[in-house]
Order: C-alpha cells, then structure tokens, then sequence
C-alpha cells in the first residue's frame, strides 16, 4: 500500500489550482525593464504566458507592430513558456481565444491602478468569464515607462538600466536616426587609421559619418576652460594627484582655471593599477555628459573611437557593437618611439591597458550577458610585417 504524506496531497491540491494560462496585454512602444520584470514573475506563476501586443487605432505609435513585436520577443526569448502575439479588440476576447482565465496588469502607481480598476470592470461587463490579477511593479523599476525612456533618448540620456540592449539600439535608430559603433583596441594598433579610412569611404559614398574622438574628448578634460565641470574635474584631479601636475605658468591662475600635464599626469598614473581606476572614476562622470552633448545633431553612422571603452565599462554606449583593432608588439612599439616614448613610458602605457586579449573577452563576456552585440576584430597591415 502507497503512502501518501500530508506534504504530496498539498503539492498536488497546488498543481490542480494552478491556473496553466495567462495573458499579460500592453502596447510594447517599446517594451522596457519593468514590462520584462512583470512577464518574468508571471511566468514563474503559471504554465505558460501570452503576451497580447495591442493595436489601437487611435493611438500613434513610434514602433510599428511588426517592431514592436521583434522587440518583445527578442526581449523575452530567455523565457521558455512565454509567447509573444499580436491582438486586435478588447484584451478578454484576446484572453478567451487564447484560453486563458485570468489578465494580469502590472501596476506602478494609483493611478495605474484606478486605470486598471475600470478596464477590469469594462472585461466583467463582457460576461466572458475572465478575471484580472494585480501585480504591483518592483519599487525599483517603478518609475519607468515607455514614454519615459523616449523622452530620454530624445535627449540622448542613458537607457541602460530602462531597456535591453536591442531596444536601446532601436530607439537611437528610430529617435535619433543614429547607428553607433565603438572602436577600441590597445594603444598605436591603428584606431585612428581605421577611423579615418572609415570616414573617407562614408564620404566617398555618401554616406553620413561621425567619429568621435573619446580620447581627445578626454584630452579637453584637462586643458579647456569651458565649463564649470573642466574647472571641478580638473580640480579633483590636482587633489587627487598632487599640484606638481599641473603646465607650468607665471599667469597667477586661480587652481580652477589650472591646465594638467598630460605627460606628467602620465607618469603617475601609468603603471600604477589603483591610481588608473582613481583617474577613470573622475573622468566617466563628465566624459558621459560630454557624450550626450557630442552627440547631439549627428545622424548617421556615429563612431566612438576610444582605447579604454571596455576597461571603462563604456560597451553599452555602443550597444556592444565594437570594432577591436591589433597589430604586432613590434610594429605597436615603432608606432610609440616615434610618437617620443621611452622605454619605459611605452611599458608603463602598454601595461596599464588591458591586451587585445582582454579586451577581447571583456565584449564577448558583455555580449553574452547582455544577449545582444557584434564583435569585429580587426587586424593592422602592419602586423603581418
């Protein structure tokens, strides 16, 4: 005779009113972390989840249907038992047809919820037998929404903890009519070179191309006078590095005004792992803003042309589509000793960036994290010499 433990007859009382159907219904213009934070708790809840991507006539959309129905499933592939459709009419006839009993909405505010209250009782006036389940949206991704994150990009704000990747990418192509491509690559491996290659063809074709120059954007950090934020970076970084930094001059500049020697800076930070991160963790902040601004009015094809770009953590302003150049240690070397680097500068240098290698592993490691990026790598001419 089988026994049958008080904890079997509760798993299986369980799986009996487990509801193997629901539907979560929403425009998707685009979809955002908080909608896929929704799908994924409901998933874990029931058997299988249809999200219904609406069409409404009255409403004017930034993504067609087709787009926006790309996007959410890219966005929820990794969810096994999830489908995304398309649906016309009300949400409870497209509940009905798909099977399911129950809608659930996922809600951020009272208002949502009052919105919610009156499309659930207009789905019970229907007398089709569907019910609505709140979920409340995690406090923490409580303040995003579609119109949110476009009203960002408008202004070329950051998206990363708003939309996947893919999304992201879409909205700069649809917004800003922008396609951005990083390039990066360990220090005289012919970035510059290949920029302007690019740059040259674009033009030849007609084609609208933009090359920013992060270390130069980087460079200006140091030396110009623009802006309060030069003024208190650069003032953060004498603090940080000592006033034997700063050009030499007889002008009697107040220390906000004061230029930083690159080359002296160089030869406190170079080689020095802790005094590298010090640096970067002064310069992201401005060089972020400086980013916004760069890339405002440019359409087309927009290169970001910086070394550090994966040591960073800069990969998503690029959406992980990164070219990475290499060339020999040889040639590397020639490409230094004429730019007047010792011995001893272009070991500092080469060590306190990270190989072809590492950089290489960085974005293939964020790719995969992130489900979404191209990886090209690029060997010199030089380097076959």
């Amino acid at each position: 005779m089988q026994l049958i433990s008080r904890e079997n007859i509760i798993n299986n009382n369980n799986l009996e009113r487990k509801t193997p159907r629901a539907v979560y219904a929403f425009s998707a213009d685009p979809i955002t972390n908080g909608h896929i934070n929704v799908v994924e708790r409901i998933s874990r809840s029931f058997q299988e989840v249809v999200v219904g991507i609406g069409r409404n006539p009255l409403k004017t959309y930034l993504f067609n249907l087709e787009e926006r129905l790309q996007l959410a499933r890219q966005a929820l592939s990794h969810l096994a038992n999830v489908k995304v459709l398309a649906f016309t009419g009300m949400v409870v006839d497209f509940a009905s047809e798909q099977g399911a009993n129950i809608i659930v909405k996922g809600v951020r505010n009272a208002a949502d919820f009052d919105y919610e209250q009156t499309h659930h009782l207009v789905g019970v006036s229907q007398q089709a037998g569907i019910d609505t389940h709140i979920l409340f949206a995690d406090p923490a991704l409580s303040h995003i929404s579609s119109s949110a994150v476009k009203a960002i990009q408008i202004e070329h704000g950051t998206l990363d903890n708003y939309v996947p990747l893919g999304v992201k990418f879409a909205l700069e192509a649809k917004i800003s009519k922008q396609l951005i491509i990083g390039v990066t690559g360990e220090i005289a491996t012919g970035k510059s070179t290949l920029c302007e290659q690019l740059e040259q063809i674009a033009k030849n074709r007609g084609i609208p191309l933009h090359n920013i120059d992060m270390d130069k954007m980087a460079h200006s950090l140091l030396s110009d006078k623009t802006s309060p934020m030069h003024n208190q970076t650069r003032q953060k970084i004498i603090q940080r590095f000592g006033e034997d930094i700063c050009v030499d001059n007889d002008n009697g500049e107040t220390e906000c005004a004061r230029q930083v020697d690159r080359k002296k800076l160089a030869a406190k930070v170079f080689g020095d792992l802790k005094a590298l991160q010090d640096l970067n963790s002064i310069f992201i902040p401005p060089m972020t803003v400086l980013l916004r601004k760069s890339l405002y009015g440019k359409q087309g094809i927009i290169i970001l042309n910086g070394a550090l770009l994966a040591e960073a953590s800069l990969l998503s302003a690029c959406n992980n589509h990164l070219v990475l150049t290499k060339t020999s240690e040889l040639n590397q070397k020639k490409r230094l000793i004429a730019r007047n680097y010792s011995d001893k500068e272009i070991a500092n240098r080469r060590s306190a960036q990270w190989s072809f290698f590492n950089k290489k592993q960085s974005i293939e490691s964020a790719i995969n994290q992130k489900h979404y990026g191209q990886l090209w790598s690029i060997m010199d001419p030089g380097y076959f010499h």
